[in-house]
């Protein structure tokens, strides 16, 4: 319910103004679901957080596209970049998303020379069902939460809230796209409790951003 197709008369597309942004997501589109729009808002909210100090996540990797973006926007070797996911799909079936079957990426190899590549040097690769065994004590100034599926996002919100920094972000992929209704269930539910808490902006090409107040 409450969905359509949008179809936006917007022409000014500033993904293809930035040449930095621009050449480099050639070079990953590959290594991410993401489209330009998306990738672009993660690029552009990492930029403007490189002169504050605090560590990045990608939860829900993969192949580290999103996590590079971030990365590269960020250009702060103080911080350290976690390419967090379980690498083996779902513990349970969601929806279109299938038990172990569903974004499975083992392949941990490649995805640490997909990171060399665009010469990242301060980062981590995490292999766990996030937040379970996932031990932190720094600050995070920014979040990439691309887990698809309700429980485990609310979980994910839970643990990055105690750590996350004044003005620092949040970035939940895949609200209001197609087949993936938890995010929206997930974003909602964080808005009843946390609304005074942070600032919500509900960016509709796919995204929710949450900024701390």
């Amino acid at each position: 319910s409450y969905q359509k197709i949008i179809i936006s008369s917007a022409m000014y597309a500033p993904w293809i103004a930035d040449k930095k942004f621009f050449k480099l997501f050639s070079k990953i589109k590959n290594l991410t679901l993401l489209d330009e729009p998306r990738a672009f808002t993660l690029w552009y909210l990492s930029n403007s957080l490189k002169n504050i100090d605090g560590d990045i996540l990608d939860i829900g990797c993969m192949k580290g596209g999103a996590g590079i973006v971030m990365a590269k926007g960020n250009s702060n070797i103080k911080s350290k970049s976690y390419f967090i996911d379980t690498f083996e799909g779902y513990a349970i079936s969601s929806g279109s998303h299938i038990k172990e079957q569903t974004f499975v990426y083992k392949n941990l190899e490649e995805l640490k020379n997909n990171i060399n590549y665009f010469k990242i040097k301060n980062y981590k690769i995490q292999k766990c069902r996030f937040p379970n065994k996932f031990k932190f004590k720094n600050k995070i100034k920014m979040c990439h939460i691309d887990i698809n599926i309700y429980k485990d996002t609310y979980k994910a919100f839970i643990f990055v809230d105690k750590y996350l920094i004044k003005n620092g972000v949040i970035v939940f992929d895949d609200y209001g796209v197609y087949k993936v209704d938890g995010i929206i269930e997930a974003v909602n539910k964080i808005n009843k409790k946390f609304h005074m808490k942070y600032n919500f902006i509900y960016n509709y090409m796919g995204q929710c951003i949450m900024i701390k107040k």
